[in-house]
């Protein structure tokens, strides 16, 4: 294939891209120095924004099917000496009302979610991907991006394409080699990760949680459940002067034993992973035809579980632009407004994580220091138990992709957990539900590889359709209708007005 798109990296933020491309007819090949999708469980947490674009994908199902066998009661808890000893406090696991998404939050590992990505990908006629191929060198000019590659037989080879993004990881060797730096607060700690199947979801009735945090007199251990039942990750903190090699399974198992407080309950260690807690932000997204995204461009703090979010909104962002400059729709001006977008969205996430990092250490230095009070009411006020939508909804772009309509955005008090939702150039698209020949639909099913146009009953079609090359526009009272009458208030139009929505779903015009 004689690619138009080279992606390094072949994650889900990679496959992500791959998968996008492939939709909007770009001959892409991702290159992946693995010889196949990973085997541990590590990003879990689904966002509602994300899951929307996963239902924009047709892969919304799929990916819920791989969530948790049984339902969690919080999503963190709290527990002395063990994960059924004294429950020192949690932060509750609500129910998402729907209110603003047709989609909720849900739980599904990674291998999962990238085998579903992978699936989708290989399915597309325009898309090749290549494991077991590992990029050994990389240039550019003016016209293109050569990779030089060795796959795992020995053989070596040379390609080029038009664009090439980096999704290879937090220690990025494209990011290295194109000198940019990264900002943040260093390492802050080494961890092994264990994954291993034990029975422990049938003793956890009443206080089952997506992340169980235990504490002892010597001993601080987080476990994360998989599969909500018997397969779980424990995140191990290795003290100065440990690694990684020296904890084989036996020891391992050992940990998991003391931290649970059920020593009679069997352990079988299934896979162990060392991993760095080193929050950064790349301070350039962007440089000439290579572009960084995933870990590559920010790497958040996994508490909260935002990164591969953040990650897959950011592809999102991406991909329909790089498609918009191939086919020649646009400049690559337009290629300049994911890094502009993108990387401040990335930084909200980056403080938010952050801040649920310092909770946990806050939380653990009380306990250690023998302040249990201190702990229970640390707990008990956790910035876990937020609603989160304005984390899902509320981020605003600001680029020359967005042409603004001289009104000031609505901000809420808490960015993090409260949501506004507008009609205003930059902001995501509302969801309303809608219907359409018949069918109940949310204004975001409308969304797709293409500009959509939504516009009240009497506005001038042409008005709006002038507004981007091409866009398909739906006319309220034509194409649809809207029986709860709460679109355009939601939207801020009148029956005369209009919005422009962009394929990842943020609008770009609004004429009111």
């Amino acid at each position: 294939m004689n690619p138009q798109v080279l992606i390094v990296g072949g994650g889900p933020c990679g496959l992500a891209t791959a998968l996008l491309l492939g939709k909007c007819g770009i001959r892409t090949v991702l290159m992946e120095k693995h010889p196949g999708i990973s085997r541990h469980p590590k990003a879990m947490g689904v966002t509602r924004r994300t899951a929307e674009i996963y239902r924009q994908l047709g892969l919304l199902e799929k990916m819920q099917s791989g969530g948790l066998k049984s339902p969690c009661d919080a999503v963190a808890t709290w527990s002395r000496n063990g994960l059924v000893g004294e429950l020192l406090g949690s932060a509750p696991l609500e129910a998402d009302d729907l209110q603003f998404s047709p989609c909720a939050r849900f739980h599904c590992p990674q291998p999962h979610t990238e085998e579903v990505l992978f699936e989708a990908a290989k399915a597309e006629p325009t898309v090749e991907i290549r494991y077991g191929t590992r990029v050994t060198d990389f240039s550019q000019d003016e016209n293109s991006v050569s990779v030089g590659f060795e796959n795992t037989d020995g053989s070596t080879g040379t390609l080029s394409a038009d664009f090439l993004v980096a999704a290879d990881g937090d220690r990025s060797p494209t990011r290295e080699k194109l000198g940019i730096p990264r900002v943040g607060p260093g390492e802050l700690g080494k961890f092994l990760s264990v994954f291993f199947r034990a029975p422990y979801g049938e003793r956890l009735t009443g206080r089952r949680a997506l992340v169980a945090n235990t504490i002892g007199s010597d001993f601080f251990e987080v476990f994360v459940t998989v599969n909500g039942d018997d397969l779980w990750l424990m995140h191990h903190f290795l003290d100065e002067g440990e690694k990684a090699e020296d904890y084989d399974a036996e020891r391992s198992r050992a940990l998991v034993v003391k931290a649970s407080g059920l020593p009679d309950v069997k352990v079988e260690i299934l896979g162990l992973s060392p991993w760095v807690l080193s929050p950064s932000l790349a301070t350039q997204w962007r440089q000439g035809r290579i572009f960084l995204s995933g870990d590559a461009a920010a790497r958040v703090s996994p508490s909260g579980g935002l990164g591969l979010n953040n990650g897959l909104q950011s592809v999102h962002n991406l991909a329909w632009k790089l498609a918009a400059v191939l086919k020649g729709s646009a400049s690559r001006d337009l290629l300049d407004t994911y890094e502009a977008e993108r990387l401040p969205a990335a930084k909200f996430t980056f403080e938010n994580s952050s801040g649920n990092a310092e909770e946990i250490f806050s939380i653990v230095g009380a306990a250690f220091s023998g302040d249990w009070e201190t702990a229970r009411t640390l707990i008990a006020a956790s910035r876990r138990a937020g609603a989160g939508l304005g984390q899902d909804f509320g981020i605003l772009y600001e680029s020359t992709a967005i042409t603004p309509d001289g009104t000031e955005a609505l901000r809420p008090t808490d960015p993090v957990n409260d949501y506004i939702p507008q009609g205003r150039p930059g902001g995501r698209a509302p969801h309303a539900w809608i219907d359409v020949d018949g069918q109940r639909l949310s204004t975001l099913d409308l969304l797709g590889r293409e500009f959509v146009g939504l516009c009240g009953p009497d506005a001038d079609i042409a008005k709006i359709a002038s507004l981007a090359s091409g866009p398909r526009v739906f006319k309220e009272d034509v194409d649809f209708t809207d029986p709860a009458g709460t679109w355009r208030e939601i939207y801020g139009l009148s029956p005369k007005g209009g919005v422009l929505i962009r394929p990842d779903g943020y609008i770009a015009a609004r004429l009111a």
